[in-house]
């Protein structure tokens, strides 16, 4: 299983502008963490971002993802605590098809 995690900035450089005009305005999921898998993995086409130390952090980023409308899909903050390769801090997620 190939681990595709890319920080905000990375990606919007690798996708560029042109793939990223015709996407739908980002929205936010009100069920954090509804894009895990049972086994703690992001489902395909779902990207971590993070981690952050706090809550506060977490949120601001969040909320910086949202307004660029960059992402066709968001997953709000949430607490994961050393799964897999990750490191224990907060994340949120976004969508990229």
């Amino acid at each position: 299983m190939k681990i595709r995690r890319l920080h905000s900035v990375v990606l919007a450089v690798a996708l560029g502008a042109g793939v990223l005009a015709g996407t739908a305005p980002a929205f936010a999921a009100t069920q954090t963490g509804a894009a895990v898998t049972a086994g703690g993995w992001p489902t395909p086409d779902w990207y971590r971002q993070g981690p952050y130390q706090t809550l506060a952090a977490c949120e601001l980023a969040f909320d910086d993802a949202a307004q660029s409308g960059l992402y066709t899909g968001l997953v709000g903050c949430y607490w994961v605590s050393r799964s897999g390769p990750y490191l224990a801090g907060f994340y949120y997620e976004v969508y990229i098809p």
